[in-house]
């Protein structure tokens, strides 16, 4: 895996935003807005930042297929994230945030993910996030609305003898947001605000262009999905990381589910969601299962990753196996060159598809490398 060298104090800040989740209910900042199941949501400016909230991430993920190939029937040829994130630095509602961004470009013709991480605004030293918009930026790395539509830009650097790999992806039209959990407002554990208030778009479909430097490398098309998050307490003190998936279906069905994760391995809490056309499906734990498979052995972490499983949804009629195109999705931060060397942190990131093509998605691992801990 080819992980790029990130800027100084990039490291500091994604363990804080991470420890930040990793919090316990009486660890809530009280002087920060909780989630809550009554929330009024109102679009589209609530796409927009939301500073009186601690923790806040925009998340896109997709797959990109050659021209004239198809999807959910040919392989696609790269998958593809790109995250911004905001933490506010002060217990003080509306106080002044910090921005960090990160992306990935896994290359599924060879396996390797090349990974990019920023803080702040990068050597432009630019970085912002919208108040009312998608519209979002950390350097020459932007998201910018054009009407109901959107322009993503972002790059990552591969091998270091050549231009950095850039990506432009125009999208179509933005679907309309799917509130996940109850009305938007998903539970992360029993505890007291141990919640987000959470919206996705998937299926929204997109041109793309992947250049080094001024030359055109492939002009592609595909299929991304998008998340939304905000909180400022989130996860119970037991739980040390979760299983996420966002699964797109050739049928027209879009599936979100998670897991979160106790000391000892098991399953603390769970929930999801179906949503077709515009019905929409709340799923409890007892709805579904997710079972791994089959794992794999990260070198760099020594971390023991499940990348293939068996998904369960009973009243879905869905009984499918779902694999990681490629292992080597593990991304982390120990390569940087800050003074926080003695402090690694590994996640497991990519894309993952059914047997016959007719289900694909992103998965996202977190606490198999040892749990994030406070600064």
């Amino acid at each position: 895996m080819n992980i790029a060298r990130n800027e100084s104090g990039v490291i500091a800040l994604m363990l804080t935003i991470i420890a930040v989740l990793c919090c316990c209910s009486n660890c809530v900042a009280e002087n920060f807005t909780q989630a809550v199941p009554d929330y009024s949501w109102r679009f589209p400016a609530d796409h927009g930042q939301h500073p009186a909230y601690k923790t806040e991430w925009w998340y896109y993920t997709g797959h990109l297929y050659n021209e004239g190939d198809v999807v959910f029937k040919d392989k696609p040829a790269y998958g593809f994230q790109l995250t911004f994130f905001r933490r506010s630095n002060s217990e003080v509602e509306s106080a002044p945030s910090e921005f960090m961004a990160h992306a990935a470009l896994t290359v599924l013709k060879t396996g390797i993910t090349h990974f990019s991480s920023r803080l702040g605004g990068g050597a432009i030293g630019i970085s912002s996030v919208a108040s009312e918009s998608l519209n979002a930026s950390s350097g020459d790395w932007t998201v910018d609305s054009i009407g109901d539509q959107l322009v993503l830009r972002f790059s990552v650097r591969g091998d270091s003898t050549v231009a950095p790999t850039s990506i432009r992806i125009l999208t179509a039209k933005l679907p309309t947001p799917w509130l996940q959990g109850e009305q938007g407002f998903s539970k992360k554990a029993a505890c007291t605000g141990c919640a987000s208030m959470y919206y996705s778009m998937p299926r929204i479909s997109l041109e793309a262009i992947v250049s080094e430097g001024s030359t055109v490398l492939r002009r592609l098309h595909g299929l991304a999905w998008m998340d939304h998050e905000f909180m400022s307490n989130s996860l119970a003190d037991d739980q040390v990381g979760w299983d996420w998936l966002g699964l797109m279906l050739k049928d027209g069905r879009s599936v979100m589910l998670f897991h979160l994760r106790s000391k000892d391995n098991a399953r603390a809490f769970a929930s999801g969601g179906v949503l077709r056309g515009g019905d929409k499906k709340v799923l409890e734990e007892k709805d579904f299962s997710l079972t791994p498979i089959s794992y794999w052995r990260s070198k760099s972490s020594g971390a023991r990753y499940p990348t293939s499983w068996r998904l369960q949804i009973p009243s879905e009629a869905i009984d499918i196996t779902l694999t990681a195109r490629t292992n080597h999705c593990e991304v982390g931060f120990d390569n940087h060159t800050s003074a926080d060397s003695s402090v690694p942190l590994h996640y497991w990131e990519g894309p993952v598809v059914s047997d016959d093509e007719s289900v694909m998605g992103y998965l996202e691992m977190t606490g198999y490398a040892g749990k994030i801990s406070g600064l």
